[in-house]
């Protein structure tokens, strides 16, 4: 027995020793420093941190180990109830399966056959983590626990996610129901780009408006996110939400986000010892990712987008126009680009994502139509950018070159030929059967009088020719042995 008490004395000193180590480890987190943030520095078992606008992760330990959720689940509850497309402001009866949680559940509370709105039902059991509202929504968005619990497991890999698997809505303990720190930033992600979820989540505070045995009931609900609650220890300024989570085998647990100067990131920390660890991990890795960050002027994302604005076709321009009448822009008389959008340094994925975000916001209004001619430095048009938390941008667009016009024939311009040779156009239509008797007519005249004057002609000749012979017989000398005829002139002898 004695030996046994000194093994468990042995035991326990050196985890004791193991503690104060850590802690002594922790402890060398200076808050002054926030950039200087390792692994060792948080009591989570697994976290990850990410910029909320491009997803890149700025700060990982452990994101991929799988770990059990607790009710950092209502998150996808709350996406799939929010793209159900039932109305926020639809009044709806509260299901039986509202009232089957297991025991030691946090409820909103809310009883089967309760009436309140869409809206009250998302806020009330979002910001209390009521399982009882969780059921409540899958019934209302599927029909069916079963069928919603189906629906968060086929969204959860539409979004991408690798290790997640649900088996209930609410996110109470079973080992068949886990995800990742990896997972959840990616959910969280998709779901923040709702702006009803990013209401529903940042808020404090809310109260809910039900219908219960015919009488109104009010039920004051408070966020169980400590960061969100001014005038409280661990109140964060800047954060924007999302969902707190425990339970014994999950731990503390803390899905949020942050936004300050326009940075905006998503931490998820898992399985914390003591509640408020998450609370601390939460605010260095928020600490941290601030200080990742670097201001890129929005004149300067515009530029980048010039395939929005780059180019367009100028009617009527010459036609030996050396760029077929393509004419290039330019941005002038800038306003409002100087406004910075904060991005996190040295990121190409997060520069792409920026300048995507841009290009989605910009309007191009050009004259029209755009004729030529156009003299380089002409505007030809306007651009406008409007983006969530920044004053709104407008530019002048203006030609980067001159086209001239195709020159128009005038009687002027058109020398006189010397010579106008007339070629007979085609005939398209059928000709005139009348017209057509006409001209065979004349034709056959013509060759009649052509015929008649040859004839004439040759009979003419030929009595030309008698005359002529008959000159010369008498004029010749008689021929040996052909009788001599005199010719009597004058009556004879």
């Amino acid at each position: 027995m004695r030996i046994v008490k000194r093994f468990l004395s042995v035991v326990l000193a050196l985890a004791w020793l193991c503690y104060a180590a850590a802690c002594v480890a922790r402890a060398e987190y200076d808050m002054n420093q926030p950039q200087n943030l390792d692994p060792s520095h948080l009591f989570a078992e697994s976290a990850l941190l990410v910029d909320q606008d491009s997803g890149e992760t700025l700060f990982s330990k452990d994101s991929r180990v799988r770990m059990y959720p607790a009710s950092t689940t209502k998150i996808m509850t709350l996406l799939l109830a929010l793209e159900s497309g039932i109305p926020l402001q639809e009044q709806v009866t509260i299901p039986a399966e509202a009232g089957d949680v297991p025991e030691g559940s946090s409820v909103i509370p809310v009883k089967p056959g309760d009436v309140t709105s869409f809206a009250d039902l998302l806020y009330g059991f979002m910001l209390s983590s009521g399982n009882d509202g969780a059921n409540a929504v899958a019934v209302l968005v599927d029909g069916s626990i079963e069928a919603f619990v189906a629906h968060m497991n086929r969204r959860a890999g539409e979004i991408g996610c690798q290790g997640t698997h649900y088996v209930n809505a609410h996110g109470y303990q079973d080992s068949e129901h886990y995800t990742t720190a990896q997972d959840l930033a990616l959910i969280s992600l998709t779901a923040m780009q709702n702006p009803d979820f990013r209401k529903i989540v940042a808020a404090p505070r809310w109260t809910m408006n039900i219908r219960r045995d015919g009488k109104d009931v009010q039920t004051e609900i408070v966020s169980r996110n400590s960061l969100l609650q001014s005038g409280e220890k661990y109140y964060y300024p800047d954060c924007t939400g999302i969902k707190t989570g425990h339970h014994n085998k999950a731990g503390w647990c803390f899905v949020g986000s942050a936004e300050r100067d326009g940075k905006r990131v998503i931490c998820v920390v898992l399985k914390c010892a003591e509640e408020m660890s998450k609370w601390y991990d939460a605010a260095r890795l928020f600490e941290y990712g601030f200080t990742r960050y670097a201001p890129v002027a929005l004149g300067s994302l515009l530029e980048q987008c010039r395939d929005r604005f780059d180019a367009v076709q100028v009617e009527d321009a010459r036609q030996d126009d050396p760029q077929g009448g393509r004419l290039a822009l330019a941005l002038t008389d800038v306003s409002g680009g100087e406004q910075a959008m904060q991005l996190v340094s040295g990121s190409q994925l997060a520069l792409s994502a920026a300048v995507d975000r841009v290009a989605a916001g910009i309007r191009v209004t050009l004259t029209d139509p755009l004729r030529a001619p156009v003299t380089q430095g002409d505007a030809v048009g306007t651009l406008s950018l409007e983006l969530e938390g920044f004053a709104p941008v407008t530019a002048t667009l203006t030609a980067t070159r001159t086209v001239e016009a195709q020159p128009v024939a005038t009687p002027e311009s058109v020398p006189e030929p010397t010579e106008v040779v007339r070629t007979p156009e085609p005939v398209t239509q059928a000709p005139n059967r009348a017209s057509g008797r006409g001209s065979g007519l004349a034709i056959l005249v013509i060759l009649i009088l052509l015929m008649s004057a040859s004839a004439i002609a040759v009979v003419a000749a030929l009595k030309r020719e008698q005359r002529r012979r008959a000159r010369t017989r008498r004029r010749r000398p008689p021929r040996r042995g052909e009788p001599q005829t005199r010719t009597r002139r004058g009556g004879g002898r």
